[in-house]
C-alpha cells in the first residue's frame, strides 16, 4: 500500500511538475485549460487515504476484502477516517463536475 501511494504523489508530482514547464509564456492559459485541477484533487483524495494507513494501516480500510476479520466492532476513530475519505472523493468529484459544466 506505501509503494501505491509512493507511485500515486510522484505521479502526481510529474505531472503538476510537466504542465508547469510546457505551459506557453506568451499569453496565460486558462486554469481550466490545464491539468493542475485533476493533480490537485487527485493529490487530495491520495493524501486523506494516505493519512488513513498511516494511522490504522489495512484495519482502517473495513470496506477492502479481508483487512477486518468478519463480525468486528469497527473503533469509532476509523469510522471518522471513512467518513472523511467519502466525504473528500465526493467533493473532489462535485468540483470535477463543476469545472466540466463551467467548461461546457
Amino acid at each position: 500500500m506505501r509503494r501505491l501511494l509512493i507511485a500515486v504523489i510522484t505521479v502526481l508530482s510529474l505531472l503538476s511538475f510537466s504542465q508547469a514547464q510546457s505551459a506557453p509564456t506568451a499569453e496565460a492559459v486558462p486554469f481550466s485549460e490545464t491539468n493542475h485541477p485533476y493533480v490537485i484533487g487527485l493529490g487530495a483524495i491520495a493524501g486523506v487515504v494516505g493519512v488513513q494507513y498511516l494511522l490504522f494501516g489495512a484495519s482502517g480500510f473495513p470496506f477492502w476484502p479481508g483487512s477486518v476479520p468478519s463480525g468486528t466492532v469497527v473503533a469509532p476513530e476509523i469510522s471518522v477516517g471513512i467518513s472523511r475519505m467519502f466525504a473528500t472523493t465526493s467533493a473532489v468529484l462535485g468540483a470535477w463536475a463543476g469545472l466540466w459544466l463551467y467548461d461546457h
